[in-house]
């Protein structure tokens, strides 16, 4: 799926693309990204995908696992966005969310009735502080909200908003 990231350089949309990624393309601790994707992708039921721009296909902008747990339905295993894009030195912005927009119409996709459009993820950080930031970043920019059991959700609304903000749109 083709999607627009802001170079931060020049303020300027260039096209991404998301796609399913391949086992040896995967990023991992080694390659100094905080989880092992490679790892996760073994697990029954994982589906990865990266987003790379469309001209350099080979360097790895963000990568998210998604699957379909037993009881939360469409969940978000995992989401990173490249080493080089944290912070603010990082060369692109929209990663994340264009991959949240993504694992969202996954949900509308491969849900069922009563969980279609939902997700649900965890914020992962290395320090309890880094979780609660990220809880709060969720809240704030996705418009995600934790459950009663420590879960993060987005609602089918949002869901559909967040489709249309960072998949449908073609310019900001």
């Amino acid at each position: 799926m083709r999607v627009l990231i802001r170079e931060v350089k020049s303020n300027e949309l260039v096209s991404g693309l998301i796609r399913e990624g391949k086992k040896h393309e995967l990023p991992t601790l080694m390659d100094e990204w905080e989880f092992d994707f490679l790892k996760k992708a073994k697990e029954s039921g994982k589906q990865v995908y990266i987003l790379v721009k469309e001209e350099s296909q080979g360097v790895i902008e963000g990568c998210m696992v998604f699957s379909i747990h037993e009881t939360l339905g469409p969940y978000l295993d995992l989401l990173e966005v490249a080493p080089h894009n944290k912070k603010s030195t990082g060369k692109y912005k929209r990663v994340s969310g264009c991959l949240i927009a993504f694992a969202c119409g996954l949900s509308l996709a491969q849900g069922e009735t009563w969980d279609k459009g939902f997700l649900s993820f965890r914020a992962i950080g290395r320090e309890v502080e880094s979780a609660e930031t990220l809880e709060e970043y969720y809240r704030e920019r996705y418009g995600a909200i934790k459950n009663f059991h420590g879960f993060m959700e987005i609602h089918p609304e949002k869901s559909h908003q967040l489709i249309k903000e960072y998949l449908e749109k073609e310019e900001e």
